[in-house]
């Protein structure tokens, strides 16, 4: 059984998606016409397409955390742009609007954990990057 949420992202997907990648784009210092925007829309109508169809959300949020990831954005300014679509659906009844509430919060605690993932493995670039210079650093030394 489709859930009402669902119906209705499926009726207004793209209207939704023009809103939600809109509001997301401002968060970036480029706007609506850099790559990383547009690369944000792509993975915001994945995630969207994954949300309408009931498949697993795992690659798409990870896509999308990685971009954010990336930007220089506190997290919670970041995974912000998930509560964005909330607005979006209005029309919705007082039960629906619950349910996708739960789901997009739920999605948002998911997003942190892989935002996190990503944002600490650059940290360990930036660290092992550190290393190796002071290793070339001390050879010339030496040299």
């Amino acid at each position: 059984m489709t859930k009402a949420w669902e119906q209705a992202l499926r009726d207004n997907r793209q209207s939704v998606l023009d809103g939600w990648s809109a509001g997301a784009s401002s968060l970036l210092s480029g706007g609506t016409s850099s790559p990383v925007s547009e690369a944000l829309t792509v993975e915001l109508g994945r995630l969207l397409d994954a949300m309408v169809a009931g498949d697993p959300v795992d690659e798409p949020l990870s896509r999308l955390t990685r971009i954010m990831a990336v930007q220089d954005l506190p997290p919670s300014k970041s995974l912000s742009l998930l509560f964005g679509i909330v607005p979006l659906c209005g029309g919705l009844s007082a039960d629906a609007r619950d349910h996708f509430r739960a789901r997009v919060e739920e999605l948002a605690l998911q997003a942190f954990d892989s935002f996190m993932k990503h944002r600490e493995t650059i940290y360990q670039l930036k660290v092992d990057e550190g290393r190796r210079r002071m290793h070339m650093a001390l050879r010339r030394a030496e040299a």
